[in-house]
């Protein structure tokens, strides 16, 4: 199965592109000169931007779930194929929607992309639980793959298609800021996945104890501890420049290990800290 899984990638990216290129070549080009002709090409464009970047962020959490596996199941091949059918949907809903845009085109293409990422959740869901066992290393794989903001993300998307149904023109707004938050949002959560990785083990187990909002604290205080030792990216341009290759892990580990003997044991004593101010609060509720 290891040989199907590698063409079974080779095929879903495949799948992917041509769907993209679909898309190109569904945009109507002028063959009149005139404002409403190229008013109309510029909400061509802007509609298949959106489809776009839903479709190139879906192809990035695809090719990051799928990372964590060396071999596939019939049960994975099954819900891939499955969730590569509606997703082959989306040149068409496109299109609808570029040249008829009502509340109904909208709400057909907002419903599509719910679906998409239901079934994707269902892929996912299966990838992670072939592979491991443990709760809490599900957890990290879910972080890598979607973030800490899926309920937002869900709500949005809701969102998104209410707004289709009262403002078709306006939905179409919701629709470009979904996968830009997504990606935005599951990016920085990655990050912080790790950093917290490179932690030891028992400092990983006080992190995935604490809240939200001490998880987002940790990462000020993760940058302020470690600010003498290996350095990582504090602008956006850096953070563009920076590797997204797995041997990242392996220089952030480095960059723990380099930390002075007190950068470390304040790492630790703060996040005993927060993990039994956390208890408190869960206690005091």
């Amino acid at each position: 199965m290891t040989k199907l899984k590698t063409r079974l990638d080779a095929f879903s990216d495949a799948i992917i592109a041509i769907i993209i290129t679909i898309m190109v070549l569904s945009i109507p080009p002028v063959l009149h000169d005139s404002v409403a002709s190229y008013l109309q090409l510029g909400k061509s464009v802007g509609i298949y931007l959106i489809s776009f970047l839903f479709i190139a962020n879906i192809w990035y959490q695809h090719a990051t779930a799928f990372a964590e596996i060396d071999t596939v199941t019939y049960r994975l091949l099954l819900l891939d194929l499955l969730f590569l059918g509606p997703l082959a949907l989306m040149p068409l809903l496109t299109k609808m929607m570029a040249l008829n845009t009502t509340r109904w085109t909208v709400m057909l293409y907002g419903l599509l992309q719910l679906l998409v990422n239901w079934l994707f959740r269902l892929l996912a869901k299966s990838i992670i639980h072939l592979q491991y066992t443990d709760r809490s290393e599900m957890r990290k794989v879910y972080t890598k793959i979607y973030g800490d903001n899926n309920v937002l993300l869900s709500a949005w998307s809701l969102i998104a298609l209410v707004a289709g149904y009262f403002w078709p023109e306006a939905a179409m707004f919701f629709y470009l800021a979904y996968p830009i938050l997504m990606f935005i949002l599951s990016a920085t959560a990655r990050q912080q996945f790790s950093e917290v990785e490179s932690l030891p083990e028992a400092q990983q187990k006080d992190f995935e104890q604490l809240n939200v909002l001490q998880r987002r604290d940790f990462q000020k205080v993760h940058q302020e501890i470690m600010q003498d030792a290996e350095p990582l990216p504090e602008t956006w341009g850096q953070w563009l420049d920076s590797s997204i290759d797995p041997r990242r892990r392996e220089q952030l580990k480095n960059r723990y290990l380099h930390a002075t003997p007190e950068q470390q044991a304040r790492m630790a004593f703060w996040l005993r800290q927060a993990h039994r101010a956390g208890r408190r609060q869960d206690a005091e509720r």
